[in-house]
């Protein structure tokens, strides 16, 4: 109550409570009926509603929405633009409905056509009670800063479920604490939103359907498959990420299955990327020429900062594994008091516990990354013009020295920024606090990035690089889980920092085991991965072109050179992990993951290539013999090229069949996808999968068998979309440059990164992403054939 006594926060009316409950009641009955109204046109109408919508022009579209409704905004970003600009909050009163619904404007309804038919489609299909958590969260700026003008009814709330949704009741500590009940002030902006958005709809749909003869039945069927189908963002072949979307697509639920699989797919996307920096020597060096720019990285620092690069993905893949752990937990949880789970009632203790521990876990996962993106950030070219560098010592690196101080030299507003440099200023806004009332909204910066980067110039785009645009890909990931965890109903209680620390010493999980124990002893040693081994490496010869002798032994001393390194890391990271307390099944993942060079695995690797190459050389010198006797008419084998008894290429030993012989019309493509495969000749009988010809090009780059092939031309990642969608796979942005790949037939999934700023793949990412396709859906270049 204290916040009272400040003028922009008191209560401006103080109503009675069957004043109060007329007026929720009023507002209710409206969003039924409008409601109701929209079902009924949608049914009828569906396809017609969907043929103008999309007929019409940007001019057109603005000019039928700001006759529906004058007050909506023009311009988008209404909170974030708002911010910035010096006006009281005495100016910002009047703006009450854009406040209600902040994210409509004509500027983000006319410019893709699907904006609005998913908005209206949601809003249709889910009800009221279904969205109260997510627009109570689009009023929480307003109301915390003091922009709405509020009516107060002593200790009543309202209900925000159920049959008796919108009715006033005494305050309950229980049930507000479970968020079945919200205060009358709040709760009132909330229904009062509703209220504006569907008479919004209602009034669009209307002149949509301006001369429709509404008695005679119409048609739906195109309007359900496209609501069916999904949505997607103008110009974009993905379907759109509904966090970042969230406005316009369903309402945010705790999906515990979706969350369990978002997050084994970012484990395993970590995992590969640790798997291909120690298997792939190529890949390792696109992982330092992309990472090693800046003026920082051409210090004496350099090959400290490309190792705590490396290190850096080692802790993203930990992250990961506590988060996937975790949320599998939840999911049994979940699944066993599913019965159990419903509005109005309190959530199962074990459920709350686990779920509250999550909170906090996801939180501070959150502020860690916020730190590291602000330092990071500031060394990208991009964006290293705000900021002078400073180098302070020199190497070896020892514990507490600080390699450089980092000073901010940009003297612009944060209003001036927006205006000026909204890229910057939205990464800057973005690593604000997650757990705080006064921020900005994370999913709406995630839009107003993407936005920025689909609209702005290739020069504007290439600021923000591919490393940085990955880094935002998992920051994305990690606030959409917490996101979807605040929003949950029931709520449960927010536990203060003792009563949270307790609960956690009580019930120790992954994460908190992955916690540093005694930070002293932590600090006072350096656990940095060699740097030595990275210099050498960035010296030493590169495996190139045409894959001969010279060849092979640039690759065999590109492989030493990394296998040493990885060693001494592994080393390192053992030794720092003592600082936590992982179980020893935990640490012997950990270790596993860097370990890969002194695997078995890792030897059938550098095996097979080196058998390829020597086959390679093999019948590079038999096509050379032939040449050189065609040429001459003469039998010249014996007296031109190398003496082939002198290369060591061992004979292959054969390996069994995996499958069955059987025709290919008795089993379908979905199982073939998901079977072992021999990298020998197909035999007869054993089942290929037949695909389009831009798909099978596609896996010929993934799989080469030359060195053209190897170094073929970038590919578009519209073409690898569209062949992957040959292959049975459906393509979904899921935050940043992330975009996941989930065959529904086998109901499993892959994440890529799209290429960032050219949308162009090259031959080095193509081929690792064949060798992830093999790791995981066991593809080889041999089952597939043209249709």
């Amino acid at each position: 109550m204290e916040a009272q006594l400040f003028d922009r926060f008191r209560y401006e009316t103080i109503v009675k409570p069957d004043i109060a409950q007329n007026t929720l009641a009023n507002f209710v009955n409206k969003i039924k009926e409008d409601r109701a109204y929209l079902t009924n046109l949608c049914d009828k109408f569906g396809n017609t509603i969907l043929t103008r919508w999309k007929k019409k022009s940007r001019d057109k579209r603005e000019a039928l929405l700001l006759s529906a409704d004058p007050t909506i905004e023009k311009e988008p970003w209404f909170r974030l633009r708002t911010e910035g600009e010096a006006i009281t909050w005495q100016e910002v009163r009047p703006l009450r409905r854009s406040w209600l619904l902040p994210y409509l404007s004509t500027a983000t309804l006319k410019a893709n056509p699907s904006v609005l038919l998913g908005l209206l489609h949601n809003r249709v299909l889910h009800s009221p009670e279904e969205w109260a958590p997510f627009d109570s969260e689009m009023v929480r700026q307003g109301w915390a800063d003091g922009y709405f003008d509020l009516e107060y009814c002593g200790y009543y709330c309202v209900v925000m479920h159920g049959i008796n949704y919108g009715k006033l009741v005494p305050w309950d500590k229980e049930a507000a604490e479970r968020c079945d009940i919200v205060g009358y002030p709040r709760a009132r902006l909330i229904i009062e939103a509703q209220a504006l958005m569907f008479s919004r709809l209602r009034a669009i749909v209307n002149l949509i359907l301006e001369g429709v003869d509404r008695d005679n039945s119409g048609a739906c069927n195109k309007w359900l498959e496209t609501v069916r189908t999904g949505f997607k963002q103008s110009n974009s072949i993905e379907f759109w990420s509904d966090y970042i979307n969230q406005p316009f697509s369903s309402p945010p639920k705790l999906d515990v299955d979706y969350y369990c699989s978002i997050a084994k797919a970012r484990m395993q996307a970590a995992k590969d990327h640790l798997w291909l920096l120690q298997t792939d020597p190529s890949y390792f060096r696109r992982f330092v020429k992309v990472l090693a720019v800046g003026e920082v990285y051409k210090t004496v620092w350099r090959h400290v900062l490309i190792v705590k690069d490396v290190h850096q993905a080692v802790m993203d893949y930990l992250r990961w594994r506590e988060l996937s752990e975790e949320w599998s937990e939840i999911q049994d949880c979940y699944h066993r008091f599913r019965d159990n789970i419903h509005p109005g009632q309190p959530l199962p203790h074990r459920l709350e516990r686990s779920l509250s521990l999550l909170e906090g876990t996801l939180i501070a996962a959150l502020d860690r990354r916020a730190r590291h993106l602000n330092g990071y950030v500031a060394q990208r070219p991009g964006f290293q013009h705000f900021y002078k560098f400073t180098v302070l010592s020199k190497p070896p690196s020892k514990p507490g020295q600080h390699m450089f101080s980092i000073e901010s030299v940009c003297d612009s507003t944060e209003y001036q920024l927006y205006r000026t440099d909204p890229l910057y200023w939205t990464l800057m806004q973005l690593q604000s606090q997650s757990n705080v009332q006064f921020r900005f909204d994370h999913s709406e910066l995630f839009a107003r990035l993407e936005a920025h980067l689909a609209e702005t110039s290739p020069e504007e785009r290439a600021r923000l690089d591919e490393t940085v645009y990955a880094k935002m890909s998992d920051f994305a990931a990690q606030h959409e889980m917490l996101y979807a965890i605040k929003l949950h109903r029931p709520a449960f209680a927010r536990r203060g920092p003792e009563d949270a620390l307790e609960m956690m010493g009580e019930n120790p999980t992954p994460s908190t085991r992955g916690l540093v124990v005694d930070a002293a002893a932590y600090k006072s040693k350096s656990y940095t991965f060699p740097t030595e081994r990275i210099k050498s490496f960035e010296q030493s010869t590169p495996a190139v072109g045409r894959k001969d002798e010279a060849w092979l032994d640039y690759r065999t001393a590109e492989r030493k050179i990394l296998s040493e390194f990885w060693k001494q890391a592994s080393e390192s990271l053992r030794e720092e992990l003592t600082h936590t307390t992982m179980n020893q099944e935990e640490i012997n993942d950990s270790i596993s993951v860097v370990s890969v060079s002194t695997s078995s695995e890792y030897a059938e690797i550098v095996e097979k290539e080196r058998l390829q190459v020597l086959d390679a050389i093999a019948a590079a010198a038999v096509t050379k013999t032939v040449a050189n006797t065609t040429s001459s008419g003469e039998n010249t084998f014996w007296e031109t090229g190398p003496d082939l008894s002198k290369l060591d290429i061992k004979e292959r030993a054969p390996k069994p069949k995996t499958r069955p012989s059987q025709q290919a019309h008795q089993r379908s493509n979905e199982e073939a996808l998901s079977e072992p495969t021999t990298d020998a000749d197909i035999e007869p009988g054993i089942q290929q999968i037949s695909t389009t010809p831009r798909a099978l090009e596609m896996i010929r780059k993934m799989f080469p068998t030359s060195a053209e092939e190897a170094a073929a031309k970038t590919t578009d990642w519209d073409l690898f979309v569209h062949a992957m969608n040959d292959l049975g796979f459906n393509a979904r942005n899921v935050g940043g440059s992330a975009v996941e790949f989930e065959h529904s037939a086998l109901e499993r999934k892959i994440n890529f990164h799209r290429p960032h700023p050219v949308a162009k793949i090259d031959s080095i990412m193509l081929q690792s992403m064949g060798k992830r396709l093999k790791k995981h859906f066991d593809w080889s270049r041999e089952i597939f054939v043209g249709v």
